[in-house]
């Protein structure tokens, strides 16, 4: 009779995909997996295994024993080493997280910044610290704080207190969608709009906090299954050796999923803010020019180029033509629209014009682009 490799599962937070990627590679290798841990939060110390696959645990009796087995038995950990295991691990490049929250909220040309996170862990302050580099490279600083309170009345208190010092409008880098969410209930309650005072990005692309909240989330989508089923490929390699040097692996983290909580570009004069409110609402409209929004503020068209230099840096022309872009990609990674139709979506008057400009700013084909970003 065959004998089944037997592998204990404990997570410190409940993540599906964490589950899932284990779960296809447990089935490729015809293990037994024990989850009981995951979903009672029992400490599972009568189940004897083969191999453990584990995250992160801050519950002082699960750390315990998570540090007591992986002396024992060969451990693969599902993100960064916080415990100081010393064992082999699967991470996300926490660094680019960061830098791709900044590159984002750079692109909608914004000039004062925050990150709050929970805690001083090493992928809070790797993602911190993407963020802070790619900023400091355009030349801004950036605002960092540690959320006091995770949870109960204290924590709105302080974020109510945090956003009151800060300037608008602001670009928000959220450790995670959780704290997203939380960072957006409570400048909406401060009279704070979203996005067009706060633009935030959080982590995680957790669908059901990023799609159904008060403002859909803009956020970095993390390759978390991936990591788990490679997790558990070097779980395997590592039982079927007698020795072997604990190994890294890290994956890039696959994108930013763009949301209505950056959808604006960050403008802080009144006139820029009207023209670039009028390009978001009729951006599907092929005839829209600057012509044609000067002449809905009421002002010359020499005064909202001026005042679009003035504010943003560009022109009321290579605004609009952002915000079609922008429109433009967010359709891309959605089924139901071939490229012609995307086109005719975001007020492009020929399908050439549309690949023209696409491929002169995001240096590659809208098909092309399509398929490597599809969600």
């Amino acid at each position: 009779m065959k004998k089944h490799k037997r592998i204990l599962i404990v997570l410190g937070f409940m993540n599906p995909g964490i589950l899932a990627g284990f779960s296809r590679y447990a089935r490729e290798a015809d293990w037994v997996l024990n989850a009981f841990s995951v979903f009672h939060g029992a400490v599972p110390t009568a189940w004897k295994a083969h191999g453990l696959l584990t995250t992160n645990v801050f519950r002082p009796d699960l750390a315990e024993f998570v540090r007591e087995t992986s002396q024992q038995i060969p451990t693969v950990l599902h993100g960064c080493d916080d415990l100081n295991l010393g064992v082999s691990k699967v991470e996300c490049d926490e660094y680019e997280i960061g830098r791709m929250a900044a590159k984002h909220l750079l692109d909608q040309d914004h000039k004062h910044f925050a990150a709050f996170r929970y805690s001083r862990n090493t992928h809070a302050m790797r993602r911190l610290a993407g963020f802070q580099d790619e900023l400091k490279k355009a030349g801004h600083e950036c605002v960092d704080w540690e959320i006091l309170e995770e949870h109960g009345r204290g924590s709105g208190q302080w974020l109510h207190k945090k956003l009151a010092h800060l300037p608008r409008p602001l670009g928000l880098f959220a450790e995670d969608d959780l704290l997203a969410a939380r960072v957006i209930d409570a400048a909406t309650d401060a009279g704070w709009q979203v996005p067009q005072d706060l633009a935030v990005v959080g982590c995680g692309n957790i669908g059901f906090i990023c799609e159904f909240g008060m403002v859909p989330i803009t956020s970095i989508d993390l390759p978390v299954e991936e990591m788990a089923y490679q997790a558990a490929a070097m779980l395997g390699r590592e039982m079927s050796e007698k020795k072997r040097e604990p190994q890294t692996l890290v994956l890039p983290p696959s994108g930013l999923i763009a949301r209505e909580s950056t959808n604006s570009v960050a403008a802080s004069m009144d006139l820029v803010k009207r023209a670039i409110a009028r390009m978001e609402d009729q951006q599907r409209d092929p005839a829209l020019d600057a012509s044609a929004v000067a002449d809905y503020c009421g002002v010359s068209l020499r005064l909202l180029y001026r005042d679009f230099k003035k504010d943003l840096r560009t022109t009321p022309m290579a605004c609009l033509l952002r915000i079609r872009l922008r429109r433009a990609k967010d359709l891309l990674t959605q089924d139901g629209l071939n490229i012609e139709e995307v086109a005719e979506a975001c007020g492009f008057p020929s399908l050439r014009t549309f690949q023209r400009a696409f491929q002169r700013v995001e240096g590659d084909s809208p098909l092309r682009w399509k398929q490597a970003n599809k969600r």
